[in-house]
């Protein structure tokens, strides 16, 4: 949790204020039964009815400005936590959109969402919390052993025996606790993973009729999580009544040992109530700290969680932040790369110039998409070299290449908003006539017909087709002049006479293209061919020379006559 202090930069003056306000209650608290004492023994005992009223006046008072003091001192913390909250939000938000894709594969996306919702909540509250009683709670504590120490030293004696007993109480109901809820923190993440996939995935599970199954998962999910927390709130249940147990022997103890010594002369009746007050206000600040130590722990946790995406090593990434005009676009020497384990493409060369198409196709998992990442520079190779206009790709800027890469994935990413703002997202100076030209080029031109340019797009784009869908992202990466174009799988939902006009209309803008697919149709005009098995390359040529020479591309060609 130290480690995220930063994000109290700006917020320092309320920092410092915060807890002054609860310690200056906290002193008034401690105040009052020593007045409370001396009203007894000299007010009431000597029937001084101004005396009385006078000092009721005076804890009146204190009890006013403690009040006033206390909600400022709740105002200022609460700022602070909220603007700690904000600060670490957007920082993680920020990160999480800056980490390498391995490292998001990693993680999972339902437990970055937890993270940057429920885990920077938690450390919020600490902070608040502990402004509100990082000062307090052990001046209170402190406090309220000194003076019964002052008032008598022998009955104190009972005082400091309550308190080893009651925080030896708390530590072990806190050690067993703990466990428990760390792990119920974690099946979080299991909850928004099964959550996340039953909504995404609501279609095929209504389809099949699985809502059931789906239900069912859910429920053991929760299940778990609920005994888990189940389990920790039975211990933690254990906590108030032995507390209150404890102190209550105390009080008891000190009635007890307090009369007699009043009966002797030695202790009055008022500092016998002032023992009791104290005793009680350590009582439930003990008490509270127990449930502080709880959050705190389960924000540490969380903390954890957050910082393991804070302190997450960035991709590497170079200084080159222009791409210089050149004739070889792009070239691959001996790259192989592996998401885990074995590789998962090996040895693969090849180079494409300016105005060239590419075509690469292969059978599922024979690593087309893999090689269009790599060149996007969202993985780095394990082995070889990828360069880039003639220089090392991983010497430039992540941004300085993407700025010159249309890239269209294989499921095609729609934003919810208009036609317009989803295709500006590549170029937001893009006029009209532009976006139009991209469209008719996609050969979305009916799209337009039917919502028009300002026609709203819902949520990933489920008021489209799929094949609507991927034009759309197709146009996107028209917006702008790109030097290398990668469209990796993007014609699969479309008819082979869309597939055919749009490949004939993109031959004509400039740049090199990629084009990744399955399909014999995609790919044969291109000017060289790729052909993928097992992540290594088993054919190079055009159309008719791997007909002829190549038998994966003939048998592809044959299956699909």
């Amino acid at each position: 949790m130290f480690k995220l202090l930063r994000f109290l930069k700006g917020l320092i003056p309320a920092t410092i204020a915060a807890p002054l306000c609860k310690l200056i209650e906290a002193i008034f608290e401690l105040a009052v039964p020593m007045i409370i004492a001396s009203v007894i023994d000299v007010g009431i005992a000597g029937g001084d009815k101004t005396y009385v009223i006078k000092y009721c006046s005076l804890i009146g008072v204190l009890a006013v400005l403690g009040f006033l003091i206390s909600v400022t001192g709740q105002i200022l913390a609460a700022k602070v936590g909220v603007g700690f909250g904000t600060k670490l939000r957007q920082a993680t938000f920020k990160r999480i959109n800056a980490l390498p894709i391995s490292t998001t594969d990693k993680i999972g996306g339902a437990s970055l969402v937890t993270r940057v919702t429920g885990d920077v909540i938690a450390c919020q509250n600490a902070v608040n919390l502990f402004l509100r009683l990082v000062l307090r709670m052990p001046f209170v504590v402190i406090g309220a052993f000194v003076m019964s120490m002052i008032i008598d030293p022998i009955l104190s004696l009972m005082f400091f025996a309550m308190t080893v007993v009651l925080t030896a109480t708390i530590w072990l109901v806190l050690r067993l606790t703990m466990p428990r809820v760390k792990k119920a923190q974690k099946n979080l993440d299991e909850i928004s993973r099964t959550t996340t996939q039953s909504i995404t995935g609501s279609r095929v599970i209504r389809a099949f009729s699985k809502q059931s199954d789906t239900k069912a998962d859910f429920d053991n999910v929760a299940d778990t999580t609920a005994k888990t927390n189940i389990g920790a709130a039975r211990i933690s249940a254990l906590l108030t009544p032995l507390t209150f147990a404890v102190v209550n022997l105390a009080i008891i103890a000190v009635l007890w040992f307090g009369g007699i010594k009043v009966n002797i002369g030695t202790l009055t009746q008022g500092e016998t109530f002032a023992l009791i007050n104290y005793l009680q206000q350590a009582f439930f600040v003990i008490v509270n700290i127990g449930n502080v130590f709880s959050t705190f722990t389960r924000s540490s946790a969380c903390a954890a969680r957050v910082n393991e995406i804070l302190n997450a090593p960035e991709q590497p990434n170079g200084t080159l932040t222009d791409v210089e005009d050149c004739d070889e676009v792009l070239r691959f020497d001996g790259v192989s790369f592996a998401y885990d384990g074995d590789y998962d493409v090996r040895d693969i060369s090849f180079s494409l110039k300016r105005g060239q198409t590419l075509g690469i196709i292969g059978g599922t998992g024979s690593g087309k998409s893999t090689i269009i990442s790599l060149a996007e520079k969202f993985y780095i190779p394990a082995k070889g070299e990828i360069s880039f206009c003639g220089k090392p790709l991983k010497d430039y800027d992540v941004a300085a290449v993407r700025r010159v890469i249309g890239y269209v994935p294989q499921r095609a990413a729609i934003l919810r908003g208009s036609l317009s703002s989803n295709l500006r997202v590549a170029n937001e100076t893009a006029t009209d006539e532009r976006l139009l030209h991209a469209l008719d080029i996609a050969q979305a031109t009916e799209l337009v017909q039917s919502i028009g340019l300002d026609g709203v797009i819902e949520n990933d784009g489920k008021n489209l087709s799929g094949g609507q869908k991927q034009r759309v992202s197709i146009a996107r990466s028209l917006c702008r002049d790109n030097v290398l174009y990668l469209f990796d799988d993007v014609t699969s939902a479309l008819d082979y006479r869309t597939e055919r006009d749009f490949i004939n209309a993109v031959k004509q803008v400039d740049g090199a293209k990629i084009f990744v697919s399955q399909r014999i149709s995609a790919v044969s005009g291109c000017d060289n061919i790729i052909v993928l098995d097992g992540g290594k390359i088993v054919g190079v040529g055009t159309h008719e020379q791997l007909k002829a020479d190549c038998p994966l591309y003939a048998e592809f060609c044959s299956s699909q006559s």
